[in-house]
């Protein structure tokens, strides 16, 4: 009766592991980006690449927004040099900290782009992190 139960609770984990692993984390949508420009922050790893990956591949303008320009130029190479380029990728800079980059970021946005029409924010940095910067608001604040 044991092994029955074992067995039986073996077989019920396995597939919500399975429908976990296969239903939750990854987006499935195949619908076409063309001609959408979609702004990224903090684009040049994890999530944020990914996700500049998966809307480059659909056909989006892609625009990294990173503090750090030479991994952004890293970063759009690699997107153009993988064989399932669609969509184009720029890098301009961007230190959400410091709000004369803010700034001159906005103004370059609205000189060459028509519309933006998706603003991923990913979020960078840590909630207890209240250095005061330049412009004198709090650098944690500058990241929400």
């Amino acid at each position: 009766m044991w092994l029955e139960v074992l067995a039986a609770l073996v077989v019920v984990v396995m597939s919500v592991r399975f429908w976990y692993t296969y239903t939750s984390g990854h987006c499935t949508s195949t619908r076409s980006m063309a001609g959408k420009t979609v702004i990224i922050t903090g684009a040049t790893a994890g999530i944020g690449k990914e996700t500049a990956r998966d809307l480059f591949q659909r056909g989006a303008r892609v625009i990294i927004a990173c503090r750090n320009l030479e991994k952004g130029r890293k970063v759009a190479g690699e997107l153009q040099s993988e064989g399932t380029a669609r969509g184009e990728v720029v890098v301009r800079h961007l230190d959400t900290s410091d709000l004369s980059s803010v700034r001159k970021f906005a103004k370059e946005v609205l000189e060459t782009e028509k519309a933006i029409n998706v603003l991923y924010k990913n979020r960078v940095g840590s909630n207890t992190d209240s250095e005061i910067i330049y412009q004198t608001c709090v650098a944690s604040f500058a990241l929400r």
